[in-house]
């Protein structure tokens, strides 16, 4: 895992599965990505955008 640093707070960020994620108003499965335990900002895992939510949105898009 790369160290990834809170911007804002310049703290190691924490590795988390459980962000929220909601498309229109269809809850989604949580997500993969970083949190800081102080600030409490969220990023999703590049990986995890691109392996997983492109093609749950092209699914929920109909295309």
């Amino acid at each position: 895992m790369a160290h990834w640093k809170c911007s804002k707070c310049n703290i190691d960020m924490e590795e988390v599965f459980d962000i929220a994620l909601i498309y229109g108003e269809v809850d989604l499965p949580p997500g993969t990505g970083f949190r800081c335990p102080q600030c409490g900002v969220e990023y999703l895992d590049g990986d995890y955008v691109v392996n997983e939510l492109a093609s749950a949105e092209q699914m929920l898009e109909g295309k």
